[in-house]
Order: C-alpha cells, then sequence, then structure tokens
C-alpha cells in the first residue's frame, strides 16, 4: 500500500464503527462508541491500524484501550521530537522514523517514575505501541521499501522484576480480609449520615439497595466489572445463584455460569423488589443494574465508571483507601483459593491463565 487515503479511511471506518454486532457486549457497545469520538484524533497511519483491527474482529473494549495508550505516547514524545506539532492528528508516518530504541526506554521510563505504573501495566502500553508499529512498518510501503524503516518496539525487552510471590505480596494490603468483608458490606448497606449533606444522605438512602447488591456479588463470585455492567436480567438466576458472562478468547466468545453466595442472592433480591420504583426504566429495559444520569427521569444500565466510582467512595469512607472494583475482586479469589482446587477456581473465574490464579493460592496462604 503506497497512500493513506483519507477519504477512504474515513467512509469505510465510519461505517465500521455503525456495524454494532447483535453478539457484541453492552460495555463493548458503549466503548466501540468512544473509540469512534477518540478515532478521529489520531494520525492517519494509527486510524488505519484500529480499522485493520476492527475488521479482524478485536475487541472494541481492547481498541479504546490500545487508543489510550498510544495518546499516552504521542503527548509525551511529540513536544520533545517535533515540537512544531500541535496535534497528534498533524504526525505523519514517515515521521515515525525519528523514534530511536532510546526514545523508548526512556518512554518505558517516564511510565514507571512519574506515573508510576506497576509491571503488567507498563507491558499493556509497550505492547500495544509493539503491535502499533509491527503493523505500520508490514503493511505500508513506497517504490518496495518500507515507510517506516524500523520497529523499534520489535527488539525492546522488559524484564520481569517479580515473580508470583512478590505480586501475591503487592496485593497484600490492597484486599479486604475474611473479617473485613462483612464490616464493608454493613458499611455500605447502612453508610454513614451524612449529617451536614442533605443530598447526600439522599442519594445513598436511594442507591444503597443497588450498590450493596453490586459489592456483594463481587465479593461472592469475583466477576469483573465489566461483567456487572453487562448483566441483564435473564442472566441472573437467584434460585440457583448464579449469573451468565460472557467471555472472550482471541475471537471466540463463550458463555459461563459463576456461582454466587448466599448474602448476593439476599441482596439481589432485596434490588429487584426496588428496581422498578427506584429507577423507572424505560418499559423493556433488560439491564439488571441501573442508575439514573443528573437530571434524568428514568434509569438506564449503570457504567463502569459510575460502579468504580461507587466502590471507591466507599472504600475511602470505610478506611481501605487501597481497595477498588478489582480489589473485590482479588478479595474473592483469595478467599474461594482458600478452599477450592485450581480446576474449580478456573470454572469459577472463567479464567485460563495460570499465573492469575497462582497469586491467589499464594497470598492465601500469605493472608493466613
Amino acid at each position: 500500500m503506497n497512500v493513506l487515503n483519507q477519504g477512504v479511511l474515513g467512509t469505510h471506518l465510519e461505517k465500521r464503527l455503525r456495524k454494532v454486532s447483535v453478539f457484541m457486549k453492552v460495555q463493548e457497545s458503549r466503548d466501540l462508541a468512544m473509540l469512534s469520538e477518540l478515532i478521529d484524533e489520531l494520525p492517519l497511519a494509527v486510524k488505519c491500524f484500529i480499522e485493520h483491527k476492527l475488521d479482524c474482529d478485536r475487541s472494541p473494549s481492547s481498541l479504546l484501550e490500545y487508543t489510550r495508550d498510544f495518546r499516552i505516547f504521542f503527548g509525551w514524545i511529540a513536544p520533545n521530537l517535533w515540537p512544531f506539532v500541535t496535534t497528534e492528528k498533524e504526525l505523519t508516518l514517515d515521521m515515525f522514523n525519528d523514534i530511536t530504541r532510546e526514545h523508548v526506554q526512556e518512554f518505558s521510563d517516564y511510565l514507571t517514575t512519574s506515573r508510576n505504573l506497576q509491571y503488567k501495566s507498563l507491558v499493556r502500553k509497550i505492547h500495544s505501541l509493539r503491535s502499533l508499529f509491527t503493523y505500520l512498518h508490514l503493511r505500508f510501503e513506497h517504490n518496495k521499501t518500507p515507510i517506516l524503516k524500523r520497529n523499534v518496539f520489535a527488539t525492546f525487552i522488559m524484564e520481569r522484576p517479580s515473580n508470583n510471590m512478590e505480586v501475591a505480596r503487592q496485593l497484600q494490603n490492597k484486599v479486604l480480609r475474611l473479617n473485613e468483608i462483612p464490616a464493608f458490606v454493613k458499611f455500605v448497606q447502612e453508610g454513614v449520615i451524612e449529617q451536614n449533606n442533605v443530598q447526600a444522605q439522599w442519594f445513598h438512602n436511594q442507591n444503597r439497595a443497588r450498590d450493596v447488591s453490586i459489592v456483594t456479588l463481587l465479593l461472592e463470585s469475583g466477576v469483573m466489572v465489566s461483567d456487572i455492567v453487562n448483566l441483564d436480567l435473564d442472566d441472573i438466576s437467584l434460585q440457583d445463584g448464579y449469573v451468565i458472562v460472557t467471555r472472550q478468547q482471541a475471537s471466540v466468545r463463550t458463555k459461563h455460569r459463576i456461582m454466587f453466595g448466599n448474602n448476593a442472592k439476599t441482596y439481589l433480591y432485596d434490588y429487584l423488589k426496588v428496581r422498578i420504583d427506584t429507577y423507572s426504566p424505560q418499559s423493556g429495559e433488560r439491564a439488571l443494574f441501573l442508575a439514573k444520569p443528573n437530571g434524568e427521569t428514568q434509569g438506564k444500565r449503570i457504567s463502569k465508571r459510575a460502579i468504580q466510582a461507587m466502590v471507591k467512595k466507599y472504600a475511602l469512607k470505610f478506611g481501605a483507601s487501597e481497595v477498588t472494583v478489582r480489589q473485590l475482586t482479588h478479595s474473592f479469589g483469595v478467599q474461594y483459593a482458600a478452599t477450592n482446587t485450581v480446576r474449580n477456581m478456573k470454572q469459577q473465574l472463567a479464567q485460563r491463565n495460570m499465573d492469575s490464579l497462582e497469586k491467589y493460592f499464594i497470598l492465601s496462604s500469605l493472608i493466613d
């Protein structure tokens, strides 16, 4: 391919972005919409990469994270290499030849020191950029010569600074202990009396049935925040105590039955009794968990950001500032590992990565 055609690409990409699969999860649909907004801020060559990945059925959620990684990189390197550039859109493929391996190392150092990224997050960002530059190097030619003469990310290797034992130790003070879980759940349910903030107290009273059901579901099942967002009323069985979630490995989507505990069952039942009266959803709204955006009278499917903010709010007031949605999932993993086998863990968490599972067994022994 010798020429990057802005017009053809724009038309093709707009059509592709509008083609939302009926099999796409709710969170992916939202991420696709956000991706379509951010795409115009990217260099043309990068837009080609995103289009290619969409055509290969790559998850829009993954590509949205890729896009954010790219913008962090370009935002860091552009002032150093191209001070005359005012927007990322002005960057051309040929300009990427100015990037050296030393720049990659400096960017890695920047992520570690200035952004305090852990190894896993650092690897993900470098992997995103390696994937982009590999595509650009192989895809675009001029007179049978690559426009991007070298892929500086291809040979960049990061030494893994920690093993699973050290990863587990890092999580040790970020999860809720067994004796803290009931106290945290009770705190979410009862809250703190906001004597000087009537609005905050009203907001808590309105949403606490929903909030405590979400928190207990995270703590008693190990589901991820995206699973919570995607759940429909048809995906839950209170009688049998399970939810159905969809996970993707490569391009294959599979459904998994994930069990939850009795406390979650109780709180979910209480929430479902008040769901319609509290949130007044439109007729036919199938989302399990709802939220009322400011100024709106009808509830809509809750967002991932709203759940993350909700958990963080309660955690800070509870005195557990390190606790996030992800840490609640980790808290479940630790407790589950104490009494179950690896096989059971793989099934319950719908997780194939052995490193991810091993850290729970190690952490369980450390906490004991």
